[in-house]
């Protein structure tokens, strides 16, 4: 991939210098680079029988270079993903009931999180005279190893349901009862670093969707 377009470090819409946002212009905040995407892909499916379904497994790379990122150096993006599988089962018990059950894995996001903080004096004003002890303070500052120096946390999950079939004189209708999430995983959303304990860093985790139930109906004709 040739010319991908990315942030530049620090960039940044909003304009300090009180001129409107409007005029800032979006290519100034962006640059250009390369990118290597490259895997294979495995599937293995049957069709046939009461017992149905199929198992996919994918193993690939993405890496992206830019000449002013990362000190130039090939860096993993966030939707690089090592490993993806998913394996998916459907059973007929007879022709009224069916169960089926998926399971999936991805490896987590590529992130970048800072590795260190400390305290930096600063000009609290723009245009301030930096002499000027009045306009200085102190404030809170992160350091950087580099683009995407994290992995997160796998994301996996099973989702179960069973069916119910009925024909009906001029339609089919089906009653699906269904759990996502059976196991209740906390997949990670995003990630939080917090600073307000003192001269301590955490590193938090954000979940959503833990197991849930659902019901449905529907029907064809």
């Amino acid at each position: 991939m040739d010319h991908i377009l990315s942030y530049k470090e620090g960039a940044s819409f909003l304009n300090l210098e009180g001129e409107n946002a409007n005029e800032i212009d979006w290519q100034d905040n962006v640059t250009a680079g390369r990118g290597w995407s490259y895997g294979s892909e495995l599937l293995v499916q049957k069709k046939s029988g009461r017992l149905s379904g199929w198992v996919a497994y994918t193993l690939s790379w993405t890496r992206w270079n830019f000449s002013e990122l990362n000190f130039g150096k090939t860096f993993y993006p966030r939707h690089d993903r090592r490993h993806d599988i998913s394996v998916v089962g459907i059973y007929e018990v007879n022709k009224r009931i069916t169960l089926s059950a998926n399971w999936v894995y991805g490896t987590g996001n590529a992130l970048t999180l800072p590795v260190a903080g400390y305290k930096a004096v600063m000009e609290r004003f723009m245009g301030a005279a930096i002499g000027n002890d009045a306009h200085l303070v102190n404030t809170k500052m992160t350091e950087y190893s580099g683009r995407s120096n994290f992995r997160a946390e796998p994301f996996h999950r099973m989702d179960l349901a069973i069916q119910f079939h009925k024909q009906k004189r001029r339609y089919e209708r089906t009653w699906e009862i269904a759990v996502y999430n059976a196991y209740s995983r906390k997949n990670p959303f995003f990630y939080d670093v917090d600073t307000e304990q003192a001269n301590k860093n955490a590193l938090k985790k954000y979940s959503l969707f833990p197991i849930l139930p659902s019901f449905s109906y529907n029907f064809k004709f």
